[in-house]
This record gives structure tokens, sequence and C-alpha cells, in this order.
């Protein structure tokens, strides 16, 4: 026969045991997957994978990888960004959490004329823009938790002209190649942040 003593004994050991699984659960690293589609771009190339990857690391929080790391010597990578269900089988097989996605569909500098002084002066401005679509897939759980575009905006030095010139392809008043890669690198740091401020809203790493 079995005692009391011994039936509470195995039950209590069951109920640590049980906490315990519950714990390692909740401490486990979260492994978030991040992947960055850029159209080629005059200036060089783009640097917002490396620093989502970067901001995202910051605390210790989870365990951020690219999805190139995650192919090397695994499945491919889909690639195809509206394909949910492959983009869900490709996470799972690869053992991750989440997955980050962001499609850039154009990244651009334009020259705008923001004022005007009649016989005096124009006023040009360089503005650069990025737009695009951020996705965030709860891979466990199958479900889209973040599937929205974004436009980010920063404006450059202002430049003048004088009246007389009004000739908006004048090089004075343009960025050269290092300053629109300079111009390019804070703007996507500007996107880096609001993206990262984003996905911090709609998970908790851990």
């Amino acid at each position: 026969m079995v005692s009391n003593f011994s039936i509470r004994r195995v039950a209590r050991l069951s109920f640590l045991l049980s906490l315990s699984l519950w714990a390692a659960a909740l401490g486990a690293t979260q492994t978030v997957i991040v992947h960055v589609d850029s159209p080629p771009l005059a200036w060089g190339a783009s640097n917002l994978e490396t620093k989502l990857i970067t901001h995202l690391s910051r605390n210790g929080n989870g365990r951020i990888v690219t999805a190139q790391t995650m192919s090397t010597g695994g499945p491919e990578f889909p690639g195809e960004f509206y394909d949910f269900d492959n983009l869900v089988n490709w996470g799972t097989e690869v053992d991750g959490n989440y997955l980050l996605l962001v499609d850039i569909d154009n990244e651009r500098l334009q020259t705008k004329k923001s004022f005007h002084l009649p016989l005096v002066f124009h006023k040009y401005q360089a503005v650069g823009v990025i737009e695009g679509e951020l996705r965030l897939i709860d891979i466990r759980r199958g479900k889209s938790l973040i599937a929205e575009p974004f436009k980010v905006e920063r404006k450059g030095p202002r430049i003048f002209q004088a009246t007389m010139d009004d000739n908006i392809n004048d090089p004075d008043i343009h960025l050269t190649a290092p300053e629109k890669t300079r111009f390019f690198e804070r703007l996507e740091e500007k996107l880096a942040l609001q993206i990262v401020k984003r996905v911090r809203k709609a998970v908790r790493l851990r």
C-alpha cells in the first residue's frame, strides 16, 4: 500500500518539475531572424539590416540573426515577402521565434526648392526618403504581428542660389557622393530606431 506521505511527495516533486520546466521556458532565449530586401543604391549598399541587428541586440534581448546566417547549412530562405506559409515553415525548420522582414520599395534623394525671395535668391534643400513595408511574424504561433507600410524622411542642408541662376541642375546645390553616403547612413539609422521601437511594442524579447 502506498502511504499518503508518498503520494504527497510524488505530487510535490511533479509540481516542482512542472514549475521548473515552465520557468525554463520563460527564460529561454528568443531568436529573431532579420531580413532586409533593398534595391541597389547608386551611393552604396544599404546598412539597414546591420543597424537593426545592432539595436535589437542591445541589453542582451534575444538572439538576433540574419536570414542568410540561418540559411547557411540549412533550408534556403524563401525570399518571397508575401508567401506567409512558406516563411512560417522555413522559420519553424530553423527553429526561430520571430521573423522580421523589411522590404524597401524606394530609397531616394530629392532636391526641392523650399523658398524663393524674388530677385534675390532661391533656397534648395535635399530631402531623403525611404519607403517600404514592415512585417513581423510570430513563427511559433503562425501569426502576423505587424504588416504595415512605412515612410521615413530626413532633410539635408539648405543651399542658396542667386535668383538669376535658377538652375536646379547646378551641382553646387546637390550633395556630393561622400555626402550622400553619410546622409543615407543617418536616414537608415533613423528608420532602424523607428522599426526597433515598433517591434518592441509588439513583442517582449528575452
